[in-house]
């Protein structure tokens, strides 16, 4: 394991579990500089190259939705074997020692009570198996992405921003309610902004970090965005069943 790898998945631990929660409109945690500031400055050299990636509706990532302007970067032998080995090494260590067992082990006890309440509404019990997954998603100028609240399989979302400067802190993430308050979905369908009042827009600030227990009412999206020339670089991670 490099030093790299293990001080930046420390430093991101020691951001999250420290960070608090903000219960409204759902659970959710927003960090900023939650990795080194050398470790972030590697990762924005290590960016694969615009052709590496592909249609996010052709991974097999998403069964459905507004995904089409959406590219993304897998671990898979196929998009790895599209950039230099050692930006292929890069990610695939990101992922095998950063957000490894134990760092996702540390997620699920902080947010435990939390899981397990969505689960005892869900009516399902806690899963014998626990899995991670990530993925690069990059876009730009767009209709945005219509409201949902992810995929009915993950427990814990985190999603990394990871643009080179702070210049369109606006084009994050947006948390909403439904306009009529008793709404809940369990995830899947993508839902009409004019359905929803429109909460906070999380800053798309880089090196800053989203994350939020998925439960019926994780409601989020993003806004139209009509900025040329924009590049919007997110990594996602999931902890699911």
């Amino acid at each position: 394991m490099s030093d790299l790898m293990r001080l930046a998945r420390h430093h991101a631990l020691y951001r999250i579990l420290a960070a608090p929660i903000r219960s409204w409109p759902h659970q959710h945690l927003f960090i900023e500089d939650v990795f080194p500031k050398e470790f972030y400055a590697e990762l924005r050299r290590r960016m694969p190259a615009p052709e590496a990636y592909e249609s996010l509706s052709k991974t097999g990532k998403v069964a459905d939705g507004d995904y089409d302007m959406r590219a993304g970067f897998l671990l898979k032998e196929d998009h790895l074997a599209r950039v230099p080995g050692e930006v292929a090494a890069f990610w695939s260590g990101l992922f095998n020692e950063v957000f490894n067992k134990e760092f996702a082990d540390a997620l699920l006890t902080r947010h435990a009570p939390d899981i397990t309440a969505r689960l005892a509404r869900e009516g399902a019990p806690w899963p014998e198996t626990i899995r991670r997954d990530m993925l690069l998603v990059r876009d730009s100028s767009s209709d945005g992405v219509k409201i949902h609240t992810s995929d009915p399989k993950n427990l814990l979302t985190l999603l990394f921003y990871l643009p080179e400067d702070d210049r369109h802190i606006e084009c994050g993430t947006t948390l909403y309610l439904p306009k009529d308050r008793g709404f809940h979905c369990w995830g899947g369908p993508h839902h009409d902004f004019e359905q929803f009042d429109r909460v906070a827009t999380m800053p798309y600030k880089a090196n800053s970090l989203f994350m939020f227990v998925k439960t019926d009412d994780s409601f989020h999206g993003v806004e139209p965005i009509r900025i040329p020339n924009l590049r919007r670089d997110l990594l996602l991670f999931y902890i699911h069943r």
